[in-house]
């Protein structure tokens, strides 16, 4: 991947609106960096540059997204009507069955075809890189599509991101843009692409925050305002379109707060931090299984497409991201039972696995949240005074930290489920202490998007 930032001498008549401040060692001029402006950058025309870019990135995010959601909840219904919805065991039938070993099929063809990298960077990676490269951002979001609509368990997240940083560097390119600009339009990309699927203008911002937290100064002109700018904008053109496509669509019984329900979250958090380790044991052994997969990645695709369809035949809950079959689970978890609750989510966690390391490519949050949540259902279950919302939704979140965002997972898990303070701070607590014994016990999270050996830049799968 070739350098995101200047190659060019560029210190005549140039400034760096993130510059830090000079000290003694670089009094005199460099020609390989640019000079830092210390002004206030509201007050340099840089930075108006930058946030203009981030209002574009924002526009296409939330344009991009419009299409991408319709056209792919529109496919998706066409081909699997409410087939991911069924926990009938054995009802996949044909369809489920062969579906997606087609879809891998034609997710290894594509690697071919768009010349993708054998592993196709997550947008976790992305975000962490400060980089998305726009010559294989529109191969990924194709193969992604080809992913969602083929019965992968994985979200639309990645590709929307993908989309959207892979346009926002794209612009720093044409532009000869720093590094620093390119990181921040990257993460633009991000605020745009997710503000415009949870209808949170700021949620790109807080996930930049995250990420970003050991570099610390300068964060909130790097990041927070012109991510916020791309969000808002991005919010903006998707809301009259979609409205709030992920967020309290799921209807809980009402319940009355007590503070019993503090400690009950510890708890929890103890579950969610047992389901997390599974999924990243899971993954990793799923891993290593598709690198000892010689071949073309059309192999791995389509073995992993088999492994999806049988197992779609035997449940069709595994299918897709999971959210709609989350809400089936909370309109009445006690028809469906506890056995049936636990089986689902075993298969899930494998199918999850398989869809992020076979070739596939999508976001694990949604999938996630569903195993997480659907835990809950059985916690509920089990203790049915503690409230059903809280339950979902603490668990899920819970699990999900081990992405290593808990601001970020806290927040998301408190808009899909649809709940306020001070039930919030029951799944803050449950983040916290999963939190602290995953990252306390050295554990890295399983989010990358695919698990085939890295190749050289540029190379197409054989």
């Amino acid at each position: 991947m070739p350098s995101p930032g200047r190659s060019s001498p560029i210190w005549q008549g140039d400034t760096d609106p993130f510059g830090d401040p000079p000290t003694a060692t670089d009094a005199r001029p460099r020609y390989d960096v640019a000079v830092p402006d210390h002004r206030p950058p509201l007050r340099t025309a840089a930075y108006w540059v930058i946030l203009a870019r981030s209002a574009l990135i924002g526009a296409f995010g939330g344009a991009f997204a419009v299409v991408f959601l319709g056209v792919e909840h529109a496919v998706q219904g066409a081909l699997w009507g409410d087939l991911g919805e069924s926990f009938d065991w054995f009802s996949g039938g044909p369809r489920a069955l062969l579906m997606p070993v087609v879809a891998g099929l034609v997710v290894g063809g594509l690697y071919v075809v768009f010349r993708l990298p054998p592993r196709i960077k997550g947008f976790l990676e992305e975000l962490q890189d400060g980089y998305s490269d726009p010559k294989t951002a529109p191969g990924a979001v194709v193969v992604s599509f080809v992913s969602l609509i083929g019965g992968a368990s994985l979200g639309p997240e990645a590709p929307l991101v993908t989309a959207a940083t892979g346009f926002g560097n794209m612009l720093t390119q044409r532009a000869n843009a720093s590094a620093d600009e390119t990181r921040t339009a990257t993460f633009s990309g991000a605020a745009g692409a997710l503000g415009a699927l949870l209808s949170s203008p700021f949620i790109g911002a807080l996930f930049a925050f995250e990420l970003e937290r050991e570099r610390g100064v300068g964060l909130l002109f790097r990041h927070i305002i012109p991510g916020g700018v791309s969000g808002v904008v991005a919010f903006v053109i998707v809301y009259p379109f979609l409205g709030s496509p992920f967020l309290g669509i799921y209807s809980f019984p009402e319940f009355e707060f007590s503070l019993w329900y503090l400690p009950a979250a510890v708890g929890v958090g103890v579950v969610g931090a047992f389901l997390g380790i599974v999924i990243g044991a899971i993954g990793k052994l799923s891993d290593r299984i598709a690198l000892a997969i010689p071949g073309p990645v059309i192999v791995r695709t389509g073995l992993g497409g088999i492994v999806l369809g049988l197992v779609a035949f035997a449940m069709p809950a595994t299918l897709f991201s999971g959210i709609d079959a989350l809400g089936v689970v909370v309109d009445d978890p006690a028809t469906l039972g506890i056995g049936l609750l636990v089986g689902v989510v075993a298969l899930k966690i494998v199918t999850l696995s398989v869809s992020m390391t076979s070739g596939f490519y999508g976001g694990p949050f949604f999938p996630t949240f569903f195993i997480g949540g659907t835990i809950g259902a059985v916690i509920h279950l089990l203790f049915p005074a503690f409230p059903l919302a809280l339950a979902v939704g603490a668990t899920m979140v819970a699990t999900a930290a081990i992405a290593g965002i808990p601001f970020s997972v806290v927040v998301l898990g408190i808009y899909v489920v649809g709940i306020g303070p001070p039930a919030a701070s029951v799944i803050a607590i449950a983040v916290i202490t999963s939190i602290a014994i995953t990252y306390g016990l050295g554990l890295v999270g399983p989010w990358s998007s695919t698990a085939t050996p890295d190749a050289a830049e540029g190379e197409a799968p054989a």
